[in-house]
């Protein structure tokens, strides 16, 4: 099996993180405008699906973030990706929730802010239990989305 570089696994995270694109015959990244995380309670899978929080009467929304490397997201941008790693340089902190959004398991990169493409997804390292009046924060450097 192949194995991609640190130098294309360095552009593609880079793109991913700002929904830019690449032109892997430049090795020319155009950064976008941002990307949008989501939280799921119940785990989605290479084919996408799993169970995003529900968002209607919830307080429950995406929250866009970018590259620290482009304008655009509203808080915790990616730094630049190396050595196949890329991780938010800032807290990212979703809206207090307005009900029970019940027990977030994973998070996942959206291309759009709802509906749109699940790019990547991930388990958290522990199950949180989301109550009405609880904010969920993902601290500075607690975000990291690696390629090997």
């Amino acid at each position: 099996m192949a194995q991609a570089t640190n130098y294309v696994e360095d552009k593609v995270l880079n793109a991913i993180t700002s929904n830019g694109s690449i032109n892997f015959a430049t090795g020319g990244v155009t950064l976008g405008s941002g990307i949008y995380i989501g939280l799921f309670t119940g785990a989605p899978t290479d084919s996408g699906g799993g169970t995003e929080v529900a968002t209607s009467g919830t307080g429950y929304t995406r929250i866009q973030t970018g590259s620290a490397m482009a304008s655009g997201g509203t808080q915790g941008k990616f730094d630049g990706a190396t050595s196949g790693s890329i991780t938010n340089d800032a807290e990212i902190m979703f809206p207090q929730s307005t009900a029970d959004w019940g027990n977030v398991s994973a998070v996942g990169l959206f291309d759009a802010s709802t509906g749109g493409n699940l790019l990547v997804y991930g388990s958290l390292t522990s199950v949180v239990e989301m109550l009405n009046g609880d904010i969920f924060k993902i601290p500075s450097g607690g975000f990291t989305v690696s390629m090997d």
